[in-house]
C-alpha cells in the first residue's frame, strides 16, 4: 500500500523538448583588451622652473608641498649686493590679511624675474606680524602670509622646491614701537637668499 501510495505521489517525467535536449554549447567569445596606455613620460621642466601642474596648483590657490628648508647659508639681499636688495623688498600685509596686496605684485614680480633668470638661487620667505594677537596665532598668520608669498611665486613659474617658508610671528619686530606705524611696518614678508 505504500509503495502505490509513493508510486502514486511521483509526478510523471517531463519530456523536454528536441530543442532543449541538445546539450547547449557557448558560441566562441573573442576577448577584446583595451590597448595599453602608454604611460606619460614624466614631464622635464627647466632646472629652477616650475611644472604646470605646479603653477595651477598655485593659481587655485592649492596647497604646495613644502621642502625641507636646507642648511643652506641664507643671507639678507642686502648683505649680498645693493642691486639684489632693490629686487627683494618687504612686502607688506594688511592687518590680519594675509592676501597679496596691489602693491606688493610689482615687486614679487620682479623677485619672480629675477629667480627665473637665476635658477641657482634659493629663497627663505620670512613670515612677520605686529605684536597683536597671541604668540600661537601670529606664528599661524606668519606662515600664512609666507605660504601665499610663495603661491605668488610658484604661479609665476617659479619651481616651489626652491621657496622655503618660516614664520617668526611677532618675535621679531621691524618696529619695536606700540602704534598703529609701527604695526603696519612689522606686517610683513622678508626674503633671504642662498646662491
Amino acid at each position: 500500500m505504500l509503495a502505490g501510495f509513493l508510486a502514486g505521489c511521483q509526478t510523471p517525467a517531463t519530456k523536454k523538448p528536441a530543442a532543449q535536449e541538445k546539450e547547449e554549447k557557448p558560441s566562441p567569445v573573442t576577448l577584446v583588451t583595451p590597448a595599453e596606455t602608454p604611460k606619460e613620460a614624466p614631464k622635464e621642466t627647466e632646472k629652477g622652473k616650475a611644472t604646470s601642474e605646479e603653477i595651477a596648483q598655485a593659481i587655485k590657490g592649492e596647497p604646495i608641498p613644502a621642502a625641507k628648508i636646507p642648511s643652506k647659508d641664507f643671507k639678507s639681499p642686502a648683505e649680498i649686493s645693493e642691486e639684489l636688495a632693490k629686487i627683494f623688498q618687504n612686502i607688506h600685509f594688511d592687518f590680519d590679511k594675509y592676501d597679496i596686496r596691489p602693491d606688493a605684485r610689482p615687486i614679487l614680480n620682479a623677485i619672480g624675474k629675477y629667480l627665473l633668470e637665476n635658477s641657482d638661487v634659493e629663497v627663505l620667505i620670512e613670515g612677520h606680524c605686529d605684536e597683536r594677537g597671541t604668540r600661537e596665532y601670529n606664528l599661524v598668520l606668519g606662515e600664512q602670509r609666507a605660504l601665499s608669498t610663495r603661491r605668488f611665486l610658484v604661479s609665476l613659474g617659479v619651481s616651489p622646491a626652491r621657496l622655503h617658508t618660516v614664520s617668526y610671528g611677532k618675535d621679531r619686530p621691524l618696529d619695536p614701537g606700540h602704534n598703529e606705524e609701527a604695526w603696519a611696518k612689522n606686517r610683513r614678508v622678508e626674503f633671504k637668499i642662498a646662491k
